[in-house]
């Protein structure tokens, strides 16, 4: 044993330190504890501060999902941003002076973010994006450069998440991207947009209505929803509709009523939508409803996997009038990592593993962090 546990770790070969250093990063998002009591990026966090080739390394683990679930996030999440921007230019001084032959600037905490982000969650952060308002001599400004800094990395990310009251904060980001792809003549009807973003999961309790139209009443808002291919939606109320549990308490199946906003969109406008999914814990009916109340008091934490409904565009894009197009009934039962497919437009499948839910708002950035909703 004391041969193993005095091994040097830099007498193993590059590549397999680097994959060890890699793995040992990745974010623990299917953790049992709390985010807020212990951070899924820890592990990355303190590979940083080894030392500047470690933190290299694991970078990109920590990148790859972004979670912003609050305002303070986003305001640490736009400062390293904006301290990159100024690495950038110390970089590109350094390049003319390699190119003269002159001494570089030492530059060793430049690292370009958005090619290794993949995903970002924006969770209900309202509309503080400006750290300190009262102490800004110039608010709009100050805003103004928060939303050019954020935005390219945003935009660049295929997936995306969106807290209702983040809504106003991302059509901001649409707009500078719109603009700014006009000043530089690149907006005619052939060049792609200034986004690579797919995925859009939207959550939170008021999608409908107001937050919608900050979007769809813009050209910029409409040309991002027909290029969306998959649509997630979740909140804590959909997750836990509690009548729905006390009917499966007594034996009853689960069925799984869709969520009112979606009877008001245009689903035409998604051109280019393929799946719309939402998920829900994977509970058998029947259950003991005491203990479930327990649960649903925060006294404790469950473990449950996952079970994601999608829908295929086409089902929501034709005329749906009837109260009864917007239930889905319930599935025959299956177990974990198992799919019903019911039709080519209706399917149910349970994610292979749980993770643990407290019954909080939490529960459904835990869900999407752990690349379950699709």
């Amino acid at each position: 044993m004391d041969s193993i546990s005095n091994f040097p770790f830099n007498n193993l070969p590059t590549e397999l330190a680097c994959r060890i250093l890699r793995y040992s990063a990745q974010a623990t998002f299917d953790q049992t504890d709390r985010y807020q009591v212990k951070s899924p990026y820890s592990s990355a966090r303190t590979l940083c501060l080894v030392s500047k080739d470690v933190r290299r390394i694991v970078l990109p683990e920590l990148l790859h999902t972004i979670l912003l679930p609050k305002s303070e996030n986003l305001n640490r999440f736009v400062d390293a941003l904006r301290m990159q921007e100024e690495y950038a230019e110390i970089q590109k001084q350094n390049d003319l002076r390699l190119e003269r032959g002159e001494e570089q600037i030492p530059n060793d905490l430049y690292f370009q973010y958005a090619p290794h982000i993949h995903k970002i969650w924006i969770g209900c952060i309202h509309d503080k994006i400006v750290p300190n308002p009262l102490l800004q001599s110039d608010y709009t400004s100050a805003r103004k450069l928060t939303i050019s800094v954020l935005t390219p990395v945003l935009l660049a990310a295929p997936s995306i998440a969106l807290g209702s009251t983040s809504l106003k904060l991302f059509s901001e980001c649409l707009e500078h991207a719109w603009k700014s792809r006009a000043d530089t003549n690149a907006n005619d009807e052939h060049s792609p947009p200034p986004w690579k973003t797919q995925a859009l999961t939207l959550s939170g309790e008021t999608v409908a209505n107001g937050p919608w139209e900050l979007l769809t009443n813009t050209p910029q808002g409409s040309a991002f929803f027909s290029s969306i291919s998959h649509l997630a939606y979740g909140s804590h109320t959909t997750t836990f509709n509690y009548s729905f549990f006390v009917a499966m308490s007594h034996g009853r199946s689960r069925d799984y009523d869709l969520p009112l906003w979606m009877k008001s969109i245009l689903w035409p406008s998604f051109k280019n939508l393929q799946t719309f999914s939402m998920a829900y814990p994977h509970i058998k009916p029947p259950f003991d409803i005491y203990d479930f109340n327990q649960f649903r008091e925060g006294r404790k934490g469950r473990s449950f996997h996952v079970e994601l409904l999608t829908l295929s565009a086409a089902m929501l894009t034709r005329g749906r009038d009837d109260a009864r197009d917007w239930r889905i009934s319930a599935f025959a039962e299956i177990g974990p990592g198992e799919e019903c497919i019911r039709t080519e437009e209706v399917r149910l499948k349970v994610s292979h593993f749980p993770i643990e839910f407290w019954y909080d708002f939490d529960d459904w950035e835990k869900i999407w962090a752990c690349g379950l909703c699709g």
